[in-house]
């Protein structure tokens, strides 16, 4: 748990394995998000994408299934070859070509040293996804980034995954990984957002409920300090 201190030690109540586990999504996600973003998102920042990674990750999926032909099937049988990984080196064409998409959008934007663009940007969503869900006026983003964008993911990747292709699972396993990182990432950013409203009322109620002593329902919540002043502690983040 994490402690601040004001008047008194304060802490907040957290799901210790729930926090874990988005934690670890979170962690692990940059590859799994990458395999998908670049297909619906445009603009991407400087910092957040890497060409290089992506086609790291692409040479990685183009020897893949030699591995498997090896260790499970024969080798040399071209048939098997054509009927499981046809739609995965189709997918790995695509995500080349959209990682060189992505690439020259960024060498077109305004340059980060000229405070012109935000590197570590996760870019905007295609305008066609845009209209198709009415983001910004029926669906919210968090609620498209964290259900709707890896929904869309998923099912394709539960239909190949289904007539067994092998890029169905990958597509799939993203697609979750996709989801929940973001999921974890909003709920930092919430704890983030609400440290510091806490800090500024704190601050704004300090004379009301330090010197003042007033009770904790006229001062927001606020724990007060009945029977005087105490000793100040300072506020510790």
């Amino acid at each position: 748990m994490k402690k601040n201190l004001y008047y008194r030690t304060v802490f907040k109540r957290t799901n210790t394995i729930q926090e874990a586990v988005l934690n670890v999504f979170l962690a692990f996600c940059s590859w799994p998000r990458l395999l998908l973003e670049v297909f619906t998102r445009q603009n991407l920042g400087e910092r957040y994408f890497s060409f290089s990674t992506s086609m790291f990750i692409a040479c990685i999926l183009a020897f893949l299934p030699f591995v498997y032909l090896e260790v499970f099937r024969s080798a040399g049988d071209f048939f098997t070859f054509i009927l499981f990984f046809s739609t995965w080196y189709v997918y790995l064409a695509g995500f080349i070509y959209m990682c060189l998409q992505r690439r020259e959008e960024i060498k077109r934007l305004p340059s980060v040293y000229d405070f012109g663009r935000f590197s570590l940007s996760t870019g905007q969503i295609h305008p066609d996804l845009r209209n198709l869900f009415l983001i910004g006026k029926s669906v919210d983003l968090r609620t498209f980034e964290i259900w709707i964008e890896p929904g869309l993911f998923a099912f394709i990747g539960f239909l190949l995954w289904g007539a067994a292709q092998p890029i169905g699972a990958i597509i799939f396993i993203s697609s979750i990984f996709y989801s929940l990182s973001y999921m974890a990432a909003y709920r930092q950013g919430d704890h983030f957002i609400m440290d510091k409203i806490d800090e500024m009322i704190c601050n704004e109620e300090m004379v009301n409920a330090f010197v003042e002593g007033k009770e904790s329902s006229e001062t927001r919540g606020l724990a007060s300090t009945e029977g005087g002043p105490p000793t100040p502690i300072p506020v510790v983040n």
